[in-house]
């Protein structure tokens, strides 16, 4: 038999409204009375079954709860603020499998975007000893939540949801710390010199337990920020012995490089053996990238074909950190062309470009300052400072950019911010994947 609410009739309505009334103002037996009587004339009314289900709650029968929850749930299996509700019932009756299946459901329906659904899922798995899974959907739901300008505080949160929505605040601060702190414990205790301090406190910056501002205002550092690097926007080239083997190396790849571009200057007629790929949206149409390294993958292709190339950034300081990073490539720019402003995603690595043989005149601009850059030639900067390349000659610029540490850091250092970078794209990654 179909179901449908109430006649909407002002007796109903009146009816409705006053057992609503008894529910907020903690009168539940009050609630159920009038509700029973109106259920007498409609028993397959979901309006109705699940107020008796508040009711039931309300009064801290979960049993009761989960009988009207789920009459009502057989009459329309998609109702999310009802899937919320028998959610709640079953966690309070300890059927944690249950009580997962029907917020997960109402989670789905939402497409993912209900936070409160995600929050109450939480709960149920830290309750379940989930912690790890419930401390991913804790962050993720008041991220989402606070993107819609809502749970910034008791003001911006519902009143049922603030205590909960407090705790997962709590939650989330100790669990993200214990989850990172791990990457780093290994090296805590090793007894090469330097020590972490630095590490340490790029840590608390990045959880927002201490606030330290670049030691240079133009340094946006995307994920980690690592203090006491100095500020330096470009560095000299003499300080890097590599560099200079790194330019010779280079000048004999040219069959290579004009194999990694062939397929950009022929119409893309010849088979790419490295991928090609356009600029986002927003760069100009004459920006073109060769990918070398896509978070430090080589692919059999790219050894196949570009050794020498690749053997040359493999005798430099890479910043090498699993499925991370270096990033590598190859920019083309058209005369004219400039690419968008970039910032580094932390302050810890260095960006090495060098003009390629054959290549026009170019400029790099870091931190508002400019830079020359000549075929052959090559320079280091520190990305966190925002830096664009433009082809300022007559002919293409193509420049060989890749990511190096930053040469202030020990190799303790290196190490261990290694080992914590990954730990973060690893939990930003999961926190992404989350349904």
């Amino acid at each position: 038999m179909p179901h449908d609410h109430l006649p909407a009739t002002p007796s109903v309505h009146q009816a409705l409204d006053g057992a609503r009334r008894a529910l907020r103002e903690g009168r539940p037996a009050d609630a159920e009375q009038t509700l029973q009587d109106l259920l007498t004339a409609n028993p397959e009314n979901m309006d109705v079954l699940h107020l008796l289900g508040q009711a039931a709650l309300a009064r801290g029968n979960a049993g009761a709860a989960i009988e009207w929850l789920n009459r009502a749930a057989a009459l329309d299996r998609n109702d999310i603020a009802l899937l919320l509700d028998l959610g709640i019932a079953y966690r309070i009756a300890e059927r944690m499998d249950a009580a997962r299946y029907v917020l997960e459901r109402a989670l789905e329906l939402s497409r993912g975007r209900d936070t409160t659904a995600r929050l109450l899922l939480a709960q149920v798995l830290e309750q379940d000893h989930r912690p790890e899974l419930a401390l991913l959907h804790y962050f993720r739901a008041i991220l989402d939540a606070q993107r819609s300008d809502r749970w910034f505080g008791d003001e911006s949160t519902e009143p049922g949801l603030r205590t909960l929505v407090r705790h997962a605040m709590s939650h989330v601060a100790h669990g993200r710390r214990a989850w990172l702190d791990a990457s780093l414990q290994p090296w805590r205790n090793d007894g090469r010199p330097g020590g972490l301090a630095r590490v340490e406190r790029s840590l608390a910056i990045y959880l927002r337990e201490r606030n330290e501002p670049p030691d240079d205002p133009r340094q946006h550092a995307g994920i980690l920020y690592v203090p006491g690097l100095g500020a330096t926007p470009v560095f000299e080239s003499a300080g890097f012995e590599w560099m200079s083997t790194l330019l010779t190396g280079i000048a004999g790849t040219t069959a290579e490089i004009e194999a990694c571009l062939r397929p950009i200057h022929s119409g893309g007629s010849d088979a790419a053996p490295f991928s090609v790929a356009q600029s986002p949206a927003a760069a100009p149409s004459g920006e073109r990238h060769v990918s070398l390294l896509a978070r430090g993958h080589v692919t059999d292709t790219m050894r196949l074909h570009a050794p020498q190339l690749l053997a040359c950034m493999a005798d430099t300081p890479l910043a090498k950190i699993p499925r991370y990073g270096p990033e590598a490539s190859i920019v083309c720019l058209s005369p004219g062309t400039s690419t968008t402003m970039r910032h580094g995603r932390s302050n810890a690595h260095c960006r090495v470009a060098i003009a390629l043989p054959g290549s026009a005149c170019s400029e790099v601009v870091v931190g508002g300052e400019t830079f020359a850059l000549r075929d052959g030639n090559g320079m280091v900067f520190d990305p966190s400072f925002g830096a664009t390349c433009s082809s300022t000659g007559d002919d293409e610029a193509r420049l060989l950019l890749f990511d190096v540490w930053h040469p202030r850091l020990s190799m303790l250092e290196r190490d261990a911010l290694t080992a914590l970078i990954q730990a973060i794209v690893d939990f930003d990654t999961q926190l992404q994947e989350l349904t």
